[in-house]
């Protein structure tokens, strides 16, 4: 596997689990999520959840060997990708029947 994508993939979690945090801690979002997140501590938890799952399945995949312990993480990987998308969906302001 060819190193430089692991690297920019980490990076990529690491800067979006910092989203995440940033808007758990003091309510940020970045400039085009403000208008249509409501709940901006749901969104984090969505985005912490969702990189921490990312995370799991590529840094496991390389460091464990067994079969059934590569199956159980994956589950739990997945898992953590649907919950993050959910909280995040949850977050949004529902659009306006007129």
């Amino acid at each position: 596997m060819d190193w430089f994508f692991v690297g920019a993939a980490a990076v990529g979690f690491g800067l979006l689990a910092v989203g995440g945090v940033l808007a758990l801690a003091t309510g940020w979002l970045a400039p085009w999520l403000r208008g249509r997140v409501v709940r901006p501590d749901l969104w984090g938890y969505g985005t912490v959840s969702l990189a921490a799952g990312l995370a799991t399945v590529m840094s496991f995949k390389m460091a464990v060997d067994s079969e059934i312990v590569l199956d159980t993480l994956f589950v739990l990987a997945m898992a953590l990708v649907i919950l993050g998308g959910l909280l995040q969906r949850r977050s949004l302001r529902r659009p306006t029947d007129q």
